[in-house]
């Protein structure tokens, strides 16, 4: 007995339905795809960031930072850690801007740009930590308790060290 199909067109169908469908790349364009991958990990990052932020700031108050981190996180050059030593230098009472621009005259900075840059470093600090590295003293910048307990830290640190070398060579 021969079966024969009914449909004539059958084993068309069944090849229809083993097809490979277009993957999401092949849909929207390759780099359009690319570019949609790239903000969904973007978002994802800033996500882990914000978790970030939140958990250092819950423990902020028992962590003590390093000068060089601070300075890694705010400091783009050479001239803005130069910057940051004049305030350090100068202490509580601050030091104006036009004062720190003729100490780093080898930089070609005017007042302005000394202000520009302290503020810039204050915003990079400010995501980063929730600290700033400088306050305005009228018209002077001065370091902030935060900066002046990190590197007044590692200069009572530096102090010991010596105290403590000074002690081991006269013995």
């Amino acid at each position: 007995m021969n079966v024969q199909s009914v449909h004539g067109n059958s084993e068309g169908l069944a090849q229809k339905g083993s097809e490979k469908r277009r993957t999401r790349a092949e849909k929207v364009g390759r780099l359009q795809y690319i570019l949609q991958r790239i903000k969904l990990l973007e978002e994802k990052i800033n996500q882990i960031d914000l978790r970030t932020r939140t958990m250092m700031a819950g423990l902020r108050e028992w962590m003590s930072f390093e000068p060089g981190y601070i300075q890694k996180v705010a400091c783009d050059d050479e001239a803005d850690a130069q910057i940051i030593t004049c305030l350090i230098d100068k202490g509580p009472w601050g030091i104006l801007p036009s004062a720190i621009a003729t100490e780093l005259a080898g930089y070609g900075l005017k007042r302005w740009d000394i202000t520009r840059r302290i503020q810039r470093m204050n915003r990079k600090l400010m995501k980063e930590l929730g600290q700033k590295v400088a306050e305005k003293q009228g018209h002077k910048w001065a370091l902030t308790g935060f900066a002046r307990d990190a590197w007044g830290q590692t200069k009572r640190e530096i102090s010991r060290e010596e105290e403590n070398s000074s002690v081991s060579t006269s013995s």
